[in-house]
């Protein structure tokens, strides 16, 4: 039994601990109070976009981005709530205080996940800050759609619907619907495609990111996968460096099926920088720029002929950019793949998709139907009308995008004329006048 001159002194520090789990107890609380209000705000769509870029997407796309964002945010509110009240729970037992600072901790966690989540959607759907953007973006989103019914339709599976937005950059990118975001239990219910600002009127692009989504739902990626190791089985080390590119050659694959060489001059737009087309960058998915243009233009060759401004691109990339300029350990690896280019392209083209019952992609997406000649007739027989009709642009709007796209790259001087041209078409102003 303690001596009676420590009582005091128990006592202090016991009234001490108290206030200090008081102080505790309280600063949680104010935590967590500050947390929660500011979770509640994400109730309002309107602090992510405009109001008017809702309505724009509000039809098919914009309703199942709110439940989604919606259901988020009243998760995050419930388990802001929760936490306060475990607090609350420890300022009557001062034993749960670790528990209490634990769920702060948790809900700031989840609250930064929410918001990346909402700012991600909020900023995708605000990118249309005009009617004119707002009129190409959502004609871009059916272009999207538009390229992946006929395949999942025949796969039997169903087709996403798409947000399309407007960013910086060189490059476009896809969340594929279905992924899980950032915020716990979220999963994205539309297929989100960044466009960037230099491809809006030549959005090529857009249908290599469609196919990451096809491939996905489709199983072919693996197929291709095989198709790849399978042409190279006779040289080790080329199988290893092309065999981890399957997934980005599929969608490359995709893109040219629907609009042709248009895609492959688009892509060398991108990749033709002199600092990285030669360059093999460690983790990398996508093809050294320098033999995925290559192989674009091989894939032309055994579509559409050996002739053609494809082999004009192949005769100019290679000497700007020889391959002899790589690194010591990457340029015979270049050589070598420039050599067996013919046997990947026809792999790649025939890959077997396993949800079509092993057809190739080609089956359903005809080449042929974006050879410069058959683009030419599209031209001759439509018109001006082309450029302005309804009725063309929902039978062959992915082919007027591979129209624009091939007269644009084959004649450089009148470049500005097709881009205008596409961008009245895109934003309504030709169907207008």
């Amino acid at each position: 039994m303690p001596a009676p001159a420590s009582l005091p002194a128990q006592r202090l520090a016991a009234v001490r601990r108290h206030a200090a789990s008081r102080r505790l107890a309280a600063d949680l609380e104010r935590q967590a109070a500050h947390w929660l209000a500011a979770a509640r705000t994400f109730r309002d769509a309107g602090e992510f976009a405009a109001l008017e870029a809702w309505r724009a997407v509000e039809r098919d796309t914009g309703a199942p981005l709110r439940r989604e964002m919606n259901a988020a945010v009243e998760d995050l509110i419930r388990f802001g709530e929760s936490t306060l009240l475990l607090i609350r729970a420890a300022q009557r037992d001062p034993a749960r205080l670790a528990e209490a600072a634990a769920a702060v901790q948790r809900f700031r966690s989840r609250y930064v996940q929410v918001d990346t989540t909402l700012d991600f959607l909020g900023d995708a759907v605000n990118s249309r800050t005009s009617p004119r953007l707002r009129a190409a973006l959502g004609r871009l989103d059916d272009l999207a759609v538009m390229s992946m019914a006929p395949v999942l339709e025949a796969a039997g599976k169903p087709c996403p619907r798409v947000l399309v937005y407007q960013d910086k950059g060189t490059g476009a990118s896809i969340l594929r619907a279905g992924v899980r975001l950032w915020a716990p239990g979220a999963v994205m219910p539309v297929a989100a495609i960044k466009i960037v600002r230099h491809n809006l009127y030549r959005p090529t692009s857009l249908f290599h990111e469609t196919g990451h989504q096809v491939a996905f739902l489709t199983g072919w990626t693996a197929a291709m996968e095989r198709a790849i190791a399978a042409a190279l089985a006779d040289d080790p080390a080329l199988r290893t460096m092309w065999v981890p590119w399957a997934s980005e050659i599929a969608a490359d694959v995709y893109a040219f099926l629907w609009t042709g060489y248009a895609s492959v001059a688009a892509l060398y737009d991108v990749v033709g920088d002199a600092r990285t087309i030669l360059t093999w960058p460690m983790g990398d998915p996508h093809p050294v720029g320098w033999l995925r243009t290559l192989l674009g233009c091989a894939f032309a060759r055994l579509c559409f002929g050996p002739e053609g401004p494809w082999a004009d691109l192949e005769e100019a990339m290679t000497a700007r950019f020889p391959a002899r300029r790589a690194s010591p350990t990457l340029a015979p690896l270049l050589a070598r793949s420039r050599a067996a280019l013919p046997g990947i392209a026809r792999a790649c083209l025939d890959a077997p998709v396993p949800a079509l019952g092993g057809r190739p992609m080609w089956a359903l997406l005809d080449p042929a139907r974006t050879a410069p000649g058959a683009l030419a007739e599209l031209e001759r027989i439509a018109g001006p009308a082309l450029w302005g009709s309804p009725h063309w642009f929902r039978s062959d709007g992915i082919r007027i995008v591979a129209l624009a796209g091939l007269r644009e790259a084959e004649k450089p001087e009148t470049a500005s004329l097709w881009i205008e041209r596409a961008r009245d078409w895109l934003t309504g102003a030709a169907l207008a006048a």
